[in-house]
């Protein structure tokens, strides 16, 4: 679960709207794809006009959010199957 906090942090941030927080942490994860996810996110948030490239990229961050905590709790369910 090490980037478990990350992807709560970057909920929390976007939901409340705290983009320069979301970009400190877009600096600070070791998360490289879900970085790159933040970066597009924001930059199409400052600088895109067509509303539907905001909300594609919003989805393509939360989706990654989505996948990376779906497998972080599978492969917390494998270590500690495997440890019984």
């Amino acid at each position: 679960m090490q980037y478990q906090s990350d992807y709560d942090l970057a909920l929390y941030y976007t939901y409340c709207c705290q983009w320069d927080k979301l970009l400190t942490l877009m600096v600070n994860t070791k998360d490289e794809v879900f970085s790159k996810r933040i970066e597009h996110f924001l930059h199409a948030f400052k600088y895109e006009r067509n509303i539907s490239v905001i909300d594609e990229k919003l989805k393509s961050m939360f989706q990654h959010i989505d996948h990376a905590t779906k497998n972080e709790m599978i492969s917390e369910d494998e270590y500690v199957t495997s440890e019984i």
